[in-house]
């Protein structure tokens, strides 16, 4: 199974969102952004929270924009409930992460947007090998079990 990354963002913000999703698309990585993930007809807020609870990182891309969103502070809310890894990405200087996710480390854009973007995708490519790694393993363990549990016969 792929590695899952939620992309929470502010749609003000779409063209850095989409430059990401663009650069952690890989086919061992499968990354939720509304704008494409949810099919219209679809329940945007079903689809939304179904994707932050299956995934394996949330990525916050913590704006001016987004600390003005309506839908952000809800999915924080969310993948926080859910216990889910938070990758804060803030994208301008002098903004605090809001309440129940001001102790993490960020990433900062601001700084050094290449090698931010850089450690994101590297980061994320090696989560994934992990993942992909560990899942080998449990269906290498189930096989064994299958066969041994029909060699008991």
């Amino acid at each position: 199974m792929a590695y899952k990354v939620f992309i929470s963002y502010s749609t003000k913000d779409f063209p850095l969102v989409d430059y990401v999703r663009n650069l952690l698309q890989h086919s061992s990585v499968e990354v939720f952004v509304a704008e494409y993930s949810v099919v219209p007809g679809q329940s945007l807020p079903a689809e939304i929270v179904t994707a932050i609870k299956n995934c394996n990182l949330f990525i916050l891309l913590w704006s001016k924009n987004s600390k003005e969103s309506e839908w952000v502070p809800q999915e924080i809310g969310i993948a926080t409930s859910e216990k889910k890894p938070i990758l804060p990405v803030v994208l301008h200087q002098n903004i605090s992460l809001p309440g129940f996710i001001s102790n993490l480390k960020y990433l900062s854009l601001y700084e050094n947007p290449d090698g931010a973007l850089s450690w994101l995708r590297t980061n994320v490519f090696e989560q994934a090998q992990k993942k992909e790694q560990t899942d080998g393993l449990v269906w290498l363990g189930l096989g064994a079990a299958v066969i041994w549990l029909f060699s008991q016969k």
